[in-house]
């Protein structure tokens, strides 16, 4: 039985609301509703009930309550007492594919804090503030597209990203230095607009609005390094902030003449612990120098 999903059971009936454990967790009502539902199928038993005050749990649920919370506050005491047999401490640092911003901090934190050591949390995009939320890793990447402290959890921005756009070195605007909107409305171009701001948004369509069909719109955020990849089969173009799209090898990208940027930052839950903070505080001066992370070196990926 999976223990995030027992955590977001006790998020659920704690609030009374899949809407304010929305606002919480950053997950969304369906992929709640998923889990809810692969609870149930495992429990053989109906655990939560609409009424008219809310979200409650049937009788089931409440007996089910009581016993994921022994489950949760068992794990955290015996995680607690196993880390007292080994004297290196441990940070946990949420990991996706295509989110590179903490890979110069890790490597950073590492050479400055040998004695501790980073574990590394794989975990699918946009459910790293959850994840931390849930107390299921210290330290998560995000970002924040309007620039505002939007966060449930503490955040503390690191960079804003420029605009680029990702393509073929044989595609036929390969050779500029800079692109304009303009420039790509005549090519099949991917966007996410969940990772825009609305008025960003507005200017990209405004300049397909004599080939709208080119504007491959894309609602799969997780699907980033797909899309990425695809570009190199088809020749599109991709228009992305995320820094990933240097880690592939076979696509070159073009800085595009806008002044939107995306900022990024780091997430964790407070009060934070004092390995924690020092991971903040280096994650903080590895970016004081940093202009545009596009610059700093990536591993590429084949």
């Amino acid at each position: 039985m999976n223990t995030e999903h027992l955590k977001l059971f006790i998020d659920i009936v704690d609030n009374g609301s899949f809407s304010k454990t929305q606002e919480i967790s950053f997950l969304s009502k369906q992929a709640m509703y998923k889990q809810i539902n692969k609870l149930e199928e495992e429990t053989k038993c109906q655990l939560l009930e609409r009424t008219r005050q809310g979200i409650r749990p049937t009788d089931a649920g409440r007996h089910f309550y009581q016993g994921a919370k022994k489950i949760i506050q068992l794990e955290d005491q015996l995680i607690k007492e196993c880390r007292q047999y080994t004297q290196t401490e441990m940070i946990r640092i949420g990991n996706v594919e295509h989110q590179v911003i903490l890979d110069p901090v890790n490597n950073a934190f590492s050479a400055a804090y040998p004695e501790i050591a980073i574990t590394r949390i794989v975990h699918p995009n946009h459910s790293g503030e959850y994840r931390v939320y849930a107390n299921i890793m210290d330290v998560g990447e995000t970002f924040n597209p309007l620039g505002l402290k939007q966060h449930k959890n503490g955040y503390t921005p690191l960079i804003k990203t420029k605009f680029h756009v990702a393509l073929r070195p044989e595609h036929p605007l390969a050779k500029k230095e800079k692109l304009t909107l303009s420039d790509l409305s005549a090519y099949k171009t991917y966007i996410f607009p969940l990772m825009l701001e609305k008025n960003f948004i507005q200017d990209i369509e405004n300049a397909f609005s004599d080939h709208p069909d080119n504007l491959l719109k894309r609602k799969d955020v997780d699907n980033q390094v797909n899309i990425a990849f695809s570009c190199i089969a088809n020749n599109y173009l991709f228009l992305t902030a995320n820094p990933f799209i240097k880690k592939i090898s076979d696509l070159i990208t073009i800085p595009i003449d806008t002044d939107f940027t995306r900022e990024y930052g780091v997430i964790y839950k407070e009060p934070v612990s004092d390995t924690v903070q020092k991971y903040i505080e280096t994650a903080v001066r590895t970016y004081q120098n940093i202009d545009d992370p596009f610059y700093i070196k990536i591993n590429s990926v084949n």
